[in-house]
C-alpha cells in the first residue's frame, strides 16, 4: 500500500512539473524618450570625449525602465561620422572582430549603414569611462560609429 501512494505521488510530481509554465524570459528595461532626434554635438562629447571630433551625429537619448519620480539611468544611441583618422586609431587600439552593431531605439535604427561593422570588448572599454558605460560598433567603410550607451 505504502509502495502504490508512494509510486503514485511521484507520477502526480512528475505531471504536474511537465504542466508548469516555462521561466520567463529576462526583460531589457525599457527606453524612455522624448522622441527628439538630436545632432547637436557637445552634450555627446561631455560623456564620450572620443567622439569630440565627430564630422556629423545623429543621437537620441532619455532614461531606462520605470518613469516613477527617483533616480534615473540614462541612455544614449549614437551614430556619429568620424575623420578617417580617428577610425584608424580605434582600428590599431582594438582587435577587432566582426560584429552586429548595437541595438538601436527604432527612430534610429533606419539611419544605420549597412556594414560590415568591426568591434570588440576592448572598443568598446576604450569608449566607456567615468560612469559611462557603452556598446560601440565602427563601420570602416563609411567612417561611422554606432555607440548605444547607459550612464547614471
Amino acid at each position: 500500500m505504502r509502495r502504490t501512494a508512494a509510486l503514485v505521488i511521484a507520477a502526480l510530481c512528475v505531471s504536474l512539473s511537465a504542466c508548469s509554465a516555462p521561466a520567463p524570459e529576462p526583460q531589457t528595461a525599457a527606453k524612455h524618450s522624448d522622441g527628439r532626434l538630436r545632432t547637436d554635438l557637445a552634450p555627446l562629447a561631455e560623456r564620450y570625449p572620443q567622439l569630440a571630433s565627430a564630422e556629423s551625429v545623429e543621437w537620441m537619448g532619455g532614461t531606462l525602465g520605470s518613469r516613477d519620480v527617483g533616480p534615473s539611468t540614462y541612455w544614449v544611441d549614437v551614430i556619429a561620422v568620424m575623420p578617417e583618422s580617428e577610425i584608424d586609431v580605434y582600428r590599431s587600439t582594438a582587435d577587432l572582430v566582426k560584429v552586429d552593431p548595437p541595438t538601436l531605439v527604432d527612430d534610429l535604427a533606419p539611419k544605420l549603414p549597412t556594414g560590415p561593422f568591426e568591434g570588440s570588448p576592448e572598443l568598446d572599454d576604450l569608449f566607456s569611462s567615468g560612469g559611462h558605460g557603452a556598446t560601440v560598433a565602427i563601420d570602416p567603410q563609411t567612417r561611422t560609429v554606432v555607440l548605444s550607451g547607459v550612464f547614471g
